[in-house]
């Protein structure tokens, strides 16, 4: 089975300003026994679009229904392939128009980026366009699955919503069965990453995997999670709304596959 915990806050500069926060996520638990499977994924909306909140929302959503669509028809998420991925992030886009088309702008005031995850017990799938960060971890190692994205200038990054979205959605298949998995946005890169080799801070997710795999009570977890997120030394790195998603798998005598 997967524990899993996840938040998305705002930051202190949409606060400031009366804001809402502009990242979103979604997380899911398909199957059972030998098909059980996890999906993640989270989005950050670009802080100079208006309606770029409603843009992440949108993106998870439609994410998590084609993934789900997917698992139905062919119970599990195996054979899953980079053609799929564009199949899905063009629904995406569509309802990204749709959006646009609803409030009068163009698509670019949706602009949101992407970052998902999908692990079973035997393979792994993993895809993003734009900053933020995948983390996985197996046998006690840890790992960025793709570095965070830079756009063509300073501060900028990749979207969905732009017409040549292909050209920097990354995919990886893997047969490894990941145990641990952070799924996050730009605002915890400072706090979880290690810019000079591009690895994780382990020191970062060490205390926060460790709790997900002890704890008996998840929503307890939860609340302290947002408390950690919401907390001075986390909001000193950075002003920028924060979101991650972290699960552990458990087996069923309460012990981490590992």
């Amino acid at each position: 089975m997967w524990h899993h915990i996840a938040h998305s806050l705002r930051g202190p500069s949409h606060l400031a300003e009366d804001g809402p926060c502009q990242d979103s996520n979604v997380v899911k638990v398909l199957g059972a026994d030998a098909s059980l499977s996890l999906l993640a994924c989270v989005a950050d909306g670009a802080g100079s679009s208006k309606y770029s909140d409603e843009g992440s929302s949108i993106a998870c959503n439609a994410i998590l229904e084609n993934a789900v669509s997917f698992f139905n028809d062919r119970k599990s998420f195996e054979g899953l392939k980079y053609d799929d991925i564009i199949a899905w992030c063009e629904d995406a886009r569509n309802r990204l128009r749709a959006g646009a088309e609803v409030h009068g702008c163009e698509i670019r005031e949706l602009a949101t980026t992407l970052c998902v995850a999908i692990v079973a017990q035997e393979y792994s799938y993993f895809f993003q366009i734009g900053d933020g960060a995948i983390v996985a971890k197996k046998s006690g190692a840890y790992g960025v699955v793709f570095w965070p994205q830079s756009g063509e200038y300073a501060n900028t990054t990749n979207f969905l919503t732009a017409a040549e979205y292909k050209q920097h959605l990354v995919f990886w298949e893997s047969g490894t069965d990941f145990t641990d998995l952070a799924v996050m946005t730009d605002g915890l890169e400072r706090l979880a990453l290690q810019f000079d080799n591009q690895t994780p801070h382990s020191p970062f997710f060490h205390p926060l995997f460790d709790a997900l795999r002890s704890s008996s009570d998840l929503t307890k977890l939860s609340e302290e999670l947002l408390n950690f997120l919401d907390s001075d030394s986390v909001k000193s790195k950075s002003d920028d709304d924060k979101t991650i998603i972290l699960a552990s798998r458990i087996s069923e005598g309460g012990n981490v596959d590992d």
